[in-house]
């Protein structure tokens, strides 16, 4: 006998629909949570640093593109609500996330032009993935969260593609601001996700 008859015979609600994704992250949930504390301790550091220089920004951007794209390749790989396409997408990013942030890391001392395209590119690139990914899978109940993430991404994307040549200071209020909504919303996701789960096992 089916769960949803069960519950219907007995008169309450059915339990609520819980990808496989979803189980995962929530069974794990510390490393999305971990992720946003990171990203946000990121902004931190830059927006409390006593003297911003190009080459520190450059630096702590290689790290977060690195702990982006380690968790992208996780992602891809343990997630089973991901569509073929999705999953292809969110492994290949995340992999050309940790080469980009590897390349900030050897060079760190690029013009500040070249840091903001690389950024532009590089955040308008991941939030059209992540907005795709969410809608190529529409049985995932964590979609939400994923497009708000990748409209982020290409909000500021897209403000650094337009407005490339900006001084340090404007570059750094930019970068802060995306790691402060980005980080936010990945912790917000990461309790979500987590009642989200057990409420599913509770109704179960």
């Amino acid at each position: 006998m089916s769960q949803d008859r069960v519950a219907a015979e007995a008169g309450r609600p059915s339990p609520p629909v819980v990808s496989p994704a979803m189980s995962l992250l929530a069974d794990s949930w510390g490393l999305l949570l971990g992720y946003g504390l990171i990203t946000v301790g990121f902004g931190l550091v830059l927006a409390v640093w006593p003297d911003e220089t190009l080459k520190v920004c450059a630096i702590l951007i290689g790290i977060q593109l690195i702990v982006t794209g380690l968790f992208r390749i996780v992602l891809a790989i343990a997630s089973s609500s991901l569509s073929g396409g999705a999953r292809v997408l969110v492994g290949l990013f995340g992999a050309l996330a940790v080469v980009v942030g590897l390349l900030c890391l050897r060079s760190p001392m690029q013009t500040l032009l070249a840091i903001g395209i690389i950024l532009g590119v590089w955040w308008f690139a991941a939030g059209v993935v992540d907005i795709i990914g969410a809608i190529m899978s529409p049985g995932s109940d964590g979609r939400g969260w994923d497009i708000a993430m990748g409209v982020v991404s290409v909000l500021a994307g897209g403000f650094l593609l337009v407005n490339p040549e900006l001084s340090l200071g404007i570059l750094v209020v930019v970068i802060c601001v995306w790691l402060f909504l980005y980080g936010f919303v990945a912790i917000v996701a990461a309790f979500k996700l987590r009642s989200v789960v057990k409420a599913g096992a509770t109704a179960a």
